[in-house]
């Protein structure tokens, strides 16, 4: 009688088939930073050098338009000065009238009166001084004397509200122009030629008024500005 074995009797199973598998050691460090993305070192300074030229040109651009623009209203008002006092200029010479005053002491003044070496550079006696409110206050003369005068750098515009009796002082003052080096006068004749001095040397007579005065500006920033005004007449 042949007895078999457990082995032979019941055989083992055959092996499962092996899958085809791959298997991966991950790195938990590594995988993290795989996601990021960040600057190198270079690239930082790169940026940091290239924004630092953009602020440093902008920063240039606006100091430039900002001195531009104090430029260009010091000119405007440096013109603005110069233009006014042209206006007043040929506002009171074109009405000179011939018309002598007596002073606080009681001396009679000129129509036209030159003292370079004295506080006022010029006077005269001008017409059409408009009364506005002749109405309500009492009535005044339409002539008015006026004076110009140099004080420093400034040339200076001045008043009296009457004409005979004339005080000292002056009842207004306005400065018109700074920056004023310098300022020279001449005078036109009958003749036509150009005086340095009026009534001109030698003229013992009263010459009357001149024809036309001419002034010479000399400014510290504009230099040499000359204009002429021609008298009524």
């Amino acid at each position: 009688m042949n007895v078999k074995t457990k082995s032979e009797a019941s055989p083992s199973p055959a092996p499962a088939p092996a899958t085809a598998t791959k298997q991966f050691s991950v790195n938990p460090r590594s995988s993290r930073t795989s996601n990021l993305w960040g600057f190198t070192l270079i690239e930082v300074l790169v940026a940091m050098f290239l924004l630092a030229i953009l602020g440093t040109a902008g920063f240039t651009m606006l100091s430039q338009i900002t001195e531009t623009r104090s430029r260009i209203e010091g000119q405007s008002t440096r013109l603005n000065a110069l233009q006014r006092t042209f206006y007043w200029l040929a506002e009171d010479i074109t009405q000179i009238a011939d018309r002598p005053i007596r002073s606080a002491v009681d001396s009679e003044l000129p129509a036209f009166e030159f003292n370079i070496q004295g506080d006022s550079l010029f006077q005269f006696t001008r017409a059409g001084w408009t009364n506005p409110a002749g109405d309500i206050l009492p009535a005044r003369s339409t002539l008015q004397r006026v004076a110009y005068e140099l004080e420093d750098d400034r040339l200076l515009r001045s008043y009296w509200y009457h004409l005979d009796g004339l005080s000292e002082e002056p009842t207004r003052r306005r400065q018109l122009l700074d920056g004023l080096e310098d300022l020279t006068m001449r005078f036109m004749d009958d003749e036509g030629s150009w005086q340095e001095t009026w009534p001109p040397i030698g003229v013992e007579e009263d010459p009357g008024l001149p024809r036309a005065v001419e002034f010479t500006f000399e400014l510290e920033d504009m230099g040499s500005v000359v204009r002429i005004f021609g008298l009524p007449g």
